[in-house]
């Protein structure tokens, strides 16, 4: 009996270590890795509301953001600027460049199932520019100079009047579908019931909505089954909407939405005593910018602008405004394929300011702390709006900065919408304050600084006036090659910083605040706000522990990237 014992305990014995021989022999040949799997919800909450999800009529933020999640264009814009195909498989240019044939993808379907076709691309093209389509987003002015023909049901040609480099970044316009819209009059758009139940080709579609008593208070969204590329992990996100933001911040620390977009600092400040929130940070490239009128006879000597570039104060400055800004540098965004690395920052030197002030004729005279020259005050007036609000404090601070070179400033800031558009059609102004949201899409910046744009109803509201800026900027959205338009673009602002018909200042920085739950997200700086979602393909919720084999590489997951 005790020999039987001590065999079972031997058998016992070596049968341990035989299972711990195997579990140390799988632990050296398997690796358990935790991956991302489709499923879970995501909820957003939005302050303010829709009034229409139609990408072509939306008009707010709120409008612009979702719509990025069910439509698409045919090309789409990168954060750099440079375009890649969405809609469209491969795009093909003439030698000349006035004619680009787009192929489209096959297979994509539009949310209730029906093909892509080239009328779709015909239909939108011919709204946009049709003189009865509403259009508050200005598209038409492109468009009606392209001719568009179908080719056969795949292929559409555009022809341009003249080479336009810069053409591509306009065929992220989103694209309507003709088998549900063709029979409806463009003036008759606005009450469309396509404006609150859409069919696009994005990644997701509309699955049901809420309405309050000021639109809709409630939007689901789910994965659109059809899409043609990668399925969002995601299953479904819902939007909701508050009419106030401290109805959003009592959202989120209620765990009643995921996340919010564009918060200020004091509702950060109050949303923080929820510990799961992980912050994001970004900018817009839309951006502030210090426009010096060159046809004011204050500011026609070149030495007088340089001046007041010394003069400023950058960061002291930006410092002033309360909330977080990206510093700007040039008239290019700093991300762009087109920006100049090795460009000079703004530098502050009040020694260097005033020796240019004292070259051009301005002295302090009569010692009122005010420079004169002949019978004239070096007296400039600032006009700028009460919105957004940061802008009268970098007013007051331009203000007070000028002040120390002998520079009297008379800040203007106008409430009434009608009045400032006049005295800026006027050019009633010798400094202007003003944003521009361009900036992220292709370097392209014949709008603001070509002579041609200085008169009436052009954007170039410094008056700016230059022969060797001309040819650069009609260079560069002329050629085609890449390098080409890269060096034009390159000894422009070289020749902006020499000349300063303008000082860029910030990019308005924006926080996304999440749960800690929702995985995958990376923010890029932002074309406009619809652009938080550009990776929402890769956001997830829920996981799955996959056990791998040693020879099997392991990559560690990356949004953007197959897992």
């Amino acid at each position: 009996m005790a020999r039987l014992v001590r065999w079972q305990a031997l058998l016992a014995v070596l049968g341990i270590l035989a299972v711990g021989g195997l579990l140390a022999q799988l632990s050296l040949t398997r690796q358990a890795v935790v991956l991302p799997v489709r499923g879970g919800s995501y909820v957003e909450g939005i302050v303010g509301t829709v009034q229409t999800l139609n990408p072509l009529l939306a008009s707010n933020d709120a409008e612009r953001a979702i719509v990025r999640l069910l439509f698409e264009g045919l090309s789409r814009l990168e954060p750099d600027g440079s375009v890649t195909p969405a809609l469209a498989e491969r795009w093909e240019v003439s030698p000349a460049g006035t004619v680009y044939t787009c192929t489209l993808r096959s297979g994509v379907r539009w949310h209730d199932g029906a093909p892509l076709t080239s009328a779709d691309i015909l239909y939108t093209v011919a709204l946009v520019r049709s003189p009865d389509f509403p259009d508050p987003n200005g598209l038409a002015e492109l468009w009606k100079r392209v001719e568009v023909e179908a080719l056969d049901d795949r292929r559409v040609r555009f022809v341009l009047e003249r080479p336009y480099a810069p053409f591509l970044s306009y065929t992220t316009l989103a694209i309507l579908p003709s088998h549900l819209l063709r029979d409806v009059e463009p003036a008759a758009l606005l009450q469309s019931d396509f404006n609150r139940h859409p069919v696009g080709t994005g990644p997701f579609r509309v699955a049901g909505m809420q309405e309050g008593s000021k639109g809709l208070s409630v939007l689901d969204l789910e994965a659109n089954p059809y899409f043609y590329g990668r399925l969002p992990y995601l299953e479904t996100v819902r939007f909701r909407f508050y009419p106030s933001e401290e109805e959003l911040v009592e959202a989120l620390l209620g765990q009643e939405v995921d996340g919010a977009f564009g918060l200020s600092s004091v509702a950060l400040s109050r949303a923080g005593s929820r510990s799961d929130l992980v912050l994001y940070r970004t900018y817009v490239q839309a951006c502030t910018i210090l426009f010096l009128n060159t046809q004011s006879p204050l500011l026609a000597d070149r030495r007088v602008r340089q001046a007041i570039s010394y003069g400023l104060d950058l960061p002291a400055l930006l410092n002033e405004l309360g909330e977080p800004v990206f510093p700007a540098n040039g008239p290019i965004s700093p991300i762009s394929w087109a920006y100049k690395t090795d460009l000079p920052p703004l530098q502050h030197d009040v020694d260097a300011a005033s020796r240019l002030l004292e070259e051009s004729g301005w002295h302090d005279q009569n010692g009122d702390g005010v420079r004169d020259r002949d019978v004239r005050s070096l007296e400039l007036t600032l006009l700028t709006r009460d919105i957004p609000p940061e802008r009268q404090v970098v007013a007051r601070r331009i203000k007070e900065q000028l002040a120390m070179l002998g520079i009297a400033v008379r800040v203007v800031i106008e409430e009434d919408p009608t009045v400032f558009r006049e005295r800026l059609e006027a050019r009633d102004y010798d400094l202007l304050l003003y944003g521009w949201g361009q900036l992220g899409r292709d370097p392209d910046g014949f709008a603001l600084w070509h002579s041609s744009q200085a008169g009436p109803g052009g954007f170039n509201v410094s008056g700016f006036q230059n022969a060797e800026a001309d040819r650069l900027l009609e260079e560069g959205r002329t050629v085609l090659d890449r390098d080409e338009r890269t060096r034009a673009y390159w000894e422009f602002q070289e020749l902006f910083q020499r000349e300063v018909p303008a000082i860029p200042l910030y990019y308005p920085e924006f926080v996304y605040l999440v749960s800690s739950r929702v995985r995958g997200i990376e923010l890029t700086p932002l074309n406009d706000l619809g652009d938080r979602f550009r990776t929402i393909a890769f956001w997830y919720i829920k996981t799955q522990k996959v056990i791998l084999g040693r020879s099997r590489p392991i990559e560690p997951y990356r949004p953007g990237e197959q897992p």
